[in-house]
């Protein structure tokens, strides 16, 4: 026969369990958000290693990219100097090409003119 004793240390014995039960439990849950946050750290630390990583490849670049506009420039002026040899040889061709003409020209027409005389004199010496 159960007393109100043995009913209440039954009572006492059941919320001692569950007790420790909800111990055990906040104890896991206590477990698992630090294993939560610390894998956040890590994922985190992860991050911003990659990000520090990644703004260093940009400042090689930017780096790079000025370099890179310093021989470009000096690229530009070698090319602007090219064309414009380019040009006065053009120029200076354009100009033989018109003297050879004029020369060419004059001698035809020394040759046409006095053709006759240097024949005689070819002839006759």
């Amino acid at each position: 026969m159960a007393t109100k004793l043995d009913d209440i240390s039954e009572a006492i014995g059941e919320l001692r369990a569950e007790v420790k039960n909800l111990g055990q439990k906040i104890d896991r849950a206590d477990q698992n958000a630090l294993d939560t946050s610390n894998k956040a750290a890590e994922h985190r630390s992860a991050i911003h290693k990659r990000v520090e990583e990644i703004a260093d490849e940009v400042g090689e670049v930017k780096v790079d990219m000025t370099v890179l506009k310093v021989t470009v420039a000096d690229t530009k002026a070698v090319t602007d100097e090219v064309k414009l040899w380019k040009a006065q040889g053009k120029g200076a061709l354009l100009v033989v090409g018109i003297a050879s003409a004029a020369i060419s020209s004059a001698v035809v027409g020394f040759l046409a003119y006095w053709w006759d005389v240097i024949m005689r004199l070819l002839r006759s010496g």
